[in-house]
Parts: C-alpha cells; structure tokens; sequence
C-alpha cells in the first residue's frame, strides 16, 4: 500500500494557493503604505529647514504641554510607542500655510480629544511666526 494517500500533485496545491495568498496580500500591504504616504506633507517624512526649525521649536518650547492624555514630546518623538505620524504632518502642514489656523486646531482638537483653546493647541499655534 502507498505511504501517501494523495497523488503528489494534490498535496503541492495548497502550498502553491498559499503563495499566491500571501503575494497578494504583501501587494494590498504595499499598495495601502503607498496610498497613505501619498496624504502626507512631503516635508513630513524628510523635513526641509524651515519645518524642522518650527518643528524643533515646539517640540522645545511646547514639549511637556499636553494634548489630551500625551505630551506633544510623546507625539513627536518616532522612537515612541506614542508617536503620531498624523501630529508631526498636520503641524507641518500648519507651518508651512499647507492649512489654515483653523483647520489645524479643528484637526488636532479632535484627534487628541482636546479643547480648541488647550494649552497645548496655544502653545503650537504662538511658534508661527506671523
């Protein structure tokens, strides 16, 4: 009688089902990562010197002011389990008249379930210089 039950053929299938699986899935991985880069501020993941200038000086300035439960240190810091990709873009995004005033506290009093006059929020918004 032979070992295996099933032809060799049939026993390669699901493995091979499997690739494609996973190929699929590292493309839809790959293809999400892109669409969500494509959002953000370029100056964002390669800050130019004006953005880490004014990033710099909140992070300095405005560091231990809290927005909600986090800091604004946590939310800048990327070796941070806190880190908040959203936060450094749309402060960038502020500095640089991507958006206005308005939208950025609107974005980031929401966000960080905070007031719109916090003392974080203020902090942020009197390191622009006008």
């Amino acid at each position: 009688m032979a070992r295996h039950a099933h032809p060799p053929a049939l026993r390669r299938r699901p493995a091979v089902a499997w690739r494609s699986v996973r190929a699929g899935r590292l493309a839809a991985v790959g293809a999400s990562a892109a669409l969500a880069l494509a959002g953000c501020a370029p100056d964002a993941w390669q800050p130019g010197p004006q953005s880490s200038a004014y990033l710099n000086q909140v992070e300095r300035v405005c560091g231990t002011t809290r927005l909600g439960e986090l800091t604004i240190s946590q939310l800048m810091n990327p070796g941070s389990s806190l880190y908040s990709a959203y936060f450094v873009d749309m402060t960038s995004r502020y500095e640089l008249n991507r958006i206005t005033a308005d939208d950025y506290v609107s974005g980031i009093a929401s966000t960080f379930n905070t007031g719109r006059e916090s003392a974080g929020i203020r902090c942020i918004i009197a390191q622009k210089k006008p």
